[in-house]
């Protein structure tokens, strides 16, 4: 079957979860006994809730075509799920929908999400599970940190390791991988014989070949160039995004005060004070500017053990600081650092000024990351790992700057809520980013 009628498969059978639920809650609601006015209402929300569902499930990567773990599959649906619903809520406000019963909505949530989760399970099992994946690795050996994210491409892949002194153009594989330690002359030929084959590559790309990657071609004469812009923000995405970053970051801090003060108490009452604690990070130009958070570790931790990274489940974190790591929320106070403009909503996490000058002398590199300003959330956050080593976090940021739009800003944004609960895993000893 092609590849695009199995995509509009994939769309109708999300449409029909998405409406059969609220189908399904107006049955429930009206005791199987719908009014004519309130289905009317919903005839006419019908395309404004098609088109939420399909941006909302494209957002958070849900049409991405590779095997999604079940883990990451729950975790991507529920924020969508609800979300799909409040926004549909308000649209229907906005239209003067009153026939439309918003409580229909909210019951669909419970159907939604099983009918969703019941439906891509039964899309991933048709379209990567009955058959393996055969992965041709072209380097060393790979151990299990090398093909845990390569393991994602298929539910039961098998691998065939060949040394890069032995490859041969048109060997069989569904997918192709070049190690690190692979010679230039012999990328070039496996990227070169794959692509004639139409057989999917991939590599690890070092900081210049990532730079390179998004650089425009352009010609003089018969000579054609490779163009590299500065890493850096046009002025008119710099304006939008500042004014997008104080008209979001005022919501919020609205929002979220009865949270925040909630939080303030619980803190006061677990430890005392202070309440808040603040870190010295580095800013956009490498200005170093005060980083706020709720306060987490007992009063001394610091002064003890000296500053590091930290876990919610190590030595020294309060029993309510435990529950802010895992859920992010100490991080409501950088809101303020939004407002006062030393941060924006999203951008390179900021880190403190002994990292950044460790960093920059192991990575000539690291100082780009600067040139734009740092955020609550960024690329790698969403995209990467916890413990990913700073170069990966260098290239996922330098890959934000160089595609930024607010549409980018907004995607990170909503993938950062199915992060919230995601609880990270221990570090090696070797870690040194926080």
């Amino acid at each position: 079957m092609a590849d695009g009628i199995k995509r509009v498969i994939v769309l109708l059978g999300d449409l029909l979860a998405v409406h059969l639920a609220v189908v399904v809650a107006f049955w429930v609601r009206f005791l199987g006994r719908p009014p004519a006015y309130n289905l009317d209402a919903y005839w006419r929300l019908a395309p404004w809730l098609s088109l939420v569902a399909l941006v909302l499930l494209a957002s958070f990567d849900l049409y991405e075509e590779r095997w999604i773990p079940d883990q990451e599959l729950r975790r991507r649906l529920t924020p969508t799920v609800a979300l799909i619903a409040s926004i549909s809520v308000v649209i229907s406000y906005l239209l003067g929908n009153l026939g439309f019963p918003r409580s229909v909505l909210v019951v669909s949530v419970l159907f939604s999400w099983p009918l969703l989760y019941g439906w891509r399970r039964l899309v991933l099992h048709w379209r990567y599970e009955q058959q393996p994946t055969h992965i041709v690795w072209i380097g060393s050996p790979p151990g299990p940190e090398d093909l845990h994210p390569i393991l994602q491409w298929g539910y039961r892949p098998t691998v065939t390791v060949v040394a890069p002194a032995c490859f041969q153009a048109g060997v069989t594989a569904d997918l192709l991988v070049v190690g690190e330690e692979v010679e230039p002359e012999v990328k070039a030929e496996v990227f070169l014989d794959a692509l004639s084959r139409h057989i999917p590559c991939i590599f690890k790309p070092s900081l210049l070949e990532s730079l390179v990657a998004q650089a425009s071609l352009v010609v003089s004469g018969q000579t054609p160039y490779l163009r590299l812009k500065p890493v850096e923000l046009p002025w008119l995405n710099r304006w939008a995004k500042r004014l997008f970053d104080l008209a979001a970051a005022s919501v919020l801090s609205l929002l979220l005060l009865p949270l925040g003060a909630a939080i303030a108490l619980a803190i006061y009452l677990d430890d005392g004070r202070p309440v808040f604690y603040r870190q010295e990070r580095v800013s956009l130009h490498g200005t170093p500017f005060w980083l706020w958070k709720f306060r987490t570790l007992e009063r001394d931790h610091e002064s003890k053990r000296g500053a590091g990274l930290t876990l919610p489940h190590d030595d020294g974190v309060t029993r309510v600081g435990r529950w802010l790591r895992i859920s992010h929320l100490d991080e409501i106070p950088q809101l303020w650092n939004v407002l006062r403009g030393e941060m924006s909503l999203v951008g390179p996490r900021p880190e403190r000024p002994h990292l950044v000058q460790g960093f920059s002398e192991r990575h000539r590199g690291y100082p780009l990351r600067h040139h734009v300003p740092p955020g609550l959330t960024g690329l790698a956050q969403v995209q990467g790992h916890y413990l990913s080593s700073p170069e990966e976090k260098l290239q996922m940021d330098l890959t934000y700057v160089r595609s930024h739009s607010l549409w980018a800003d907004l995607k990170i944004l909503l993938r950062t809520i199915s992060h919230l609960w995601h609880r990270p895993p221990d570090p090696p000893s070797s870690s040194l980013s926080s």
